[in-house]
């Protein structure tokens, strides 16, 4: 069934250059989740910090991937509960629904146990979940954060402190250049802090989409649908070059002049085009993208014959050994069919 929901007026912020001071005053900030995007992300914070800060802390599951932060001189945490008992903005970059569940809520060195923990004087932090998740599980994960800051003495009076949901549009590299687009739901004071403490210094621009985590988690997964159809399309159209004895090379040439040129498709062709695929962003964060795309539109009872044909293929591309391959590995899936229709299977 469609939820009714009354949206915020969209709110744009450009920011540009290569360096970026973050303002509101002294403030300890956090970051839960060094990946591919997470340790590029919580540079950039490193980066940003302005004499009037306090430094970043941050942790991961894996003790190892936050040593280069350390040596670029943020504190390692031993758990996420660590974090946000003594920052005042946590930004947390996790891989799925699963794992931003996980770290944000089951345990005692959750982040929710350590945002219950916080001494008065500190007051609640606010908790900024840029992972890409489903609806329901940032919602869940929105709930159990106002909670817990509810229920300490200092958030009693409920205006400080808060959840935001602000998944990211853009690659590693993007966020190693400080380039990131953040699609935001929550309060206004949640997205003000998030903004003034850490957006600024990771991207370009944001935008606070609506009231609730919810509309953050579905603006995302439009753009999602849309990029890794456009992917998957380009793999077919490769493999269908390749098949009719056209020159790739030729092929992405005459695309690049037409009226279908894009960035991304100049960048994932040639990527296909000569078989190598470096992540940027992984295959198996594309496929869980448009598998939770797919449970939306059923939710919804929005036919996604598109998506469902091409979330098949990533998951083939999957079965083959390429899950953290980047997504333009896709390409790959067509010549397993290509081998199959041969052989005769």
């Amino acid at each position: 069934l469609r939820r009714a929901q009354t949206h915020n007026a969209p709110r744009t912020h450009t920011h540009s250059g290569p360096h970026c001071t973050m303002s509101g005053g002294a403030s300890r900030v956090g970051f839960l989740g060094l990946g591919i995007m997470g340790s590029q992300m919580a540079s950039r914070l490193l980066a940003a910090q302005g004499p009037a800060s306090i430094g970043v802390t941050v942790w991961n599951r894996s003790g190892g991937k936050a040593e280069p932060l350390r040596a670029l001189g943020a504190r390692v945490a031993a758990t996420p509960a660590e974090v946000t008992a003594t920052c005042d903005v946590v930004f947390a970059m996790l891989a799925d629904p699963e794992a931003a569940r996980a770290v944000a809520m089951v345990g005692p060195d959750s982040a929710v146990a350590g945002i219950s923990s916080r001494a008065s004087t500190l007051g609640p932090a606010t908790y900024v979940d840029c992972s890409t998740v489903d609806a329901a599980t940032g919602q869940a994960v929105g709930d159990a954060v106002l909670r817990a800051a509810m229920g300490t003495s200092a958030g009693a009076d409920g205006t400080r402190g808060g959840f935001l949901a602000a998944p990211v549009s853009g690659g590693w590299r993007d966020a190693r250049d400080g380039k990131l687009l953040f699609l935001c739901g929550g309060s206004q004071s949640a997205y003000d802090a998030a903004s003034q403490h850490g957006l600024d210094a990771m991207g370009t621009r944001r935008w606070l989409v609506g009231p609730s985590p919810g509309d953050a988690a579905r603006a995302k997964l439009m753009l999602q649908v849309m990029m890794g159809n456009i992917v998957g399309s380009l793999a077919e159209m490769m493999a269908l070059t390749k098949a009719a004895g056209l020159d790739e090379g030729t092929i992405l040439e005459v695309l690049g002049e037409s009226a279908m040129a894009n960035p991304l498709t100049a960048a994932k062709g040639e990527l296909m085009r000569r078989g190598e695929y470096p992540p940027n962003f992984q295959v198996y964060l594309q496929q869980k993208d448009l598998r939770l795309a797919l449970q939306l539109a059923d939710e919804l009872g929005v036919p996604a014959p598109l998506t469902a044909a091409t979330n098949g293929q990533y998951i083939r591309a999957r079965q083959m050994g390429l899950g953290e391959a980047d997504f333009a590995a896709v390409r790959a899936a067509y010549d397993v069919d290509a081998h199959q229709e041969k052989d005769g299977v």
